[in-house]
C-alpha cells in the first residue's frame, strides 16, 4: 500500500532552505494530518490553503465546520481551509476548485510534515484529475521525498516538496514494522477513562502517563494499540526519558506520531518513554 521505502540523509536544515526558496507570490498548498494539527508554519508564507486530511480517521459523527473553525481560532494568515480525506476521495472535488480559484497565474507548491497525508494526497489527485497513471513514492517511513516534484494534474503543475521533519517525533526512533503498527488505518474509535487521583495509564509499552486529579478523559489512537491502568508503584519506564506538562482547562494532550488525549480538567502530568518525543497541549479539537 506505501510503495518503496528508503531511508534519507537529508536533514532539517536542508529541507528548510527549500522551503525558504518557495517565491513569495506562489499559492502554498499546506497539509496537515487531523491528528497532529500543526499550524507553525503557515505564518512563513502570503497565500495559504491549508489542508486538513485523514479525516477518515476521526469518528463520523466530527462535522468538517467544527474542525475548520478550530483552525480559523488559531491562524489569521490563510486564503481558505479544507478538511479532506484522500482515501475516500472526501471534499476532493472542493480541494480542487479551491487550487484553481487561488492558483491562477501562481506557482502551487505543496508543504506539509512527515506523515501529514501530502502524497497520498497528491496520488488522489493524479489519479482522479489527470490521465496520468503514475504516482509518486508514499510512505509511512519518515522523508521519502528527496528535493522539489513537479506534477502535472490536469491543467495544473503542482510542486510537491520534502516532508519536514519533527527533531523528536516517535517516528524518527521506530524500525518500519513498528511505524505501521501505532498508524491508524480506519476509522478510531474513541476509548474513554474515568481517571481517579494518582492513576497510571500504559499507552502500548510505549508511553506511561501518570496523573494527579479525577477527570473523565477521552483517547484518539490506532484501534489495535492497548492502553491499561498500572499501579502507581509499578515502575515501568521511570528510569527512561521523563516529560512533565501542563494540562489546561478543555485541553487536548498530543503525543506526536501516536495519540490525542482529551483532557476537560486543569492538571499536571508525568509521562515516561523509551523513546524521546514530541509531547504538546492544544485546545480540544473535537
Amino acid at each position: 500500500n506505501y510503495g518503496e521505502y528508503q531511508s534519507v540523509n537529508l536533514n532539517n536544515k536542508e529541507y528548510q532552505e527549500i522551503i525558504n526558496n518557495i517565491p513569495k507570490d506562489s499559492l502554498i498548498v499546506y497539509i496537515t494530518s487531523l491528528l497532529n494539527i500543526d499550524l507553525e508554519i503557515v505564518n512563513k508564507f502570503q497565500n495559504v490553503l491549508v489542508v486538513l486530511t485523514k479525516k477518515d480517521l476521526l469518528p463520523k459523527s466530527t462535522k468538517d465546520y467544527k474542525l475548520i473553525n478550530y483552525v480559523k481560532n488559531h491562524i489569521n494568515n490563510y486564503l481558505d481551509i479544507e478538511a479532506v480525506s484522500a482515501i475516500k476521495n472526501y471534499n476532493l472535488d472542493s480541494l480542487m476548485n479551491k487550487i484553481k480559484k487561488y492558483g491562477n497565474g501562481k506557482e502551487i507548491y505543496f508543504v506539509g510534515m512527515t506523515n501529514s497525508g501530502k502524497s497520498t494526497l497528491i496520488n488522489s489527485l493524479i489519479k482522479n484529475y489527470s490521465d496520468s497513471s503514475g504516482e509518486i513514492t508514499t510512505s509511512i517511513y519518515p522523508s521519502t521525498t528527496l528535493n522539489k516534484i513537479y506534477v502535472k494534474i490536469g491543467n495544473l503543475e503542482i510542486i510537491d516538496t520534502p516532508g519536514l521533519l519533527s527533531d523528536s517525533g516517535l517516528l524518527n526512533n521506530l524500525d518500519l514494522k513498528e511505524i505501521k503498527r501505532i498508524t491508524p488505518k480506519k476509522e478510531i474509535k474513541p476509548r474513554s477513562y474515568q481517571l481517579k487521583e494518582n492513576t497510571s495509564l500504559l499507552i502500548d509499552n510505549i508511553v506511561r502517563m501518570d496523573t494527579t486529579i479525577k477527570d473523565n478523559i477521552v483517547i484518539y489512537i490506532a484501534n489495535n494499540l492497548s492502553v491499561k491502568k498500572i499501579g502507581n508503584n509499578n515502575n515501568t519506564f521511570k528510569d527512561k526519558y521523563k516529560y512533565q506538562i501542563n494540562i489546561d482547562n478543555n485541553n487536548d494532550l498530543i503525543i506526536e506520531d501516536l495519540c490525542f488525549i482529551k483532557f476537560q480538567k486543569k492538571t499536571s502530568l508525568c509521562l515516561y518513554s523509551p523513546y524521546k518525543l514530541n509531547i504538546y497541549t492544544r485546545d480540544n479539537l473535537i
